[in-house]
């Protein structure tokens, strides 16, 4: 279960657990390769922006999308540089 979650940049998410592990995620591959229209519309940066966190899940739109948090906690989409993440402030974190 997700715990907290920031918006990074471009497709960038980054995410803390509830048993405190972290993860980098970008969503923009999976986005682009998306052919269901419900899914491929959240490439419009303004709408991805706007996630929410719901019952520890990332989730976007009207219930149009969201990602199981068991797939991101088991590296599906992992980020394959390093980001610093000590430059956000609480605020910036969904809870």
């Amino acid at each position: 279960m997700i715990q907290k979650a920031i918006y990074i940049t471009d497709y960038k998410i980054y995410v803390i657990f509830k048993d405190g592990k972290e993860k980098t995620i970008d969503l923009k591959e999976f986005l682009q390769n998306s052919t269901h229209p419900l899914i491929n519309k959240f490439l419009d940066l303004n709408l991805f922006k706007n996630f929410r966190l719901e019952y520890g899940t990332l989730a976007w739109g009207n219930n149009e999308f969201d990602l199981s948090p068991m797939s991101i906690y088991n590296g599906d989409f992992d980020v394959k540089e390093n980001i610093n993440t000590d430059i956000f402030s609480d605020a910036e974190m969904l809870v």
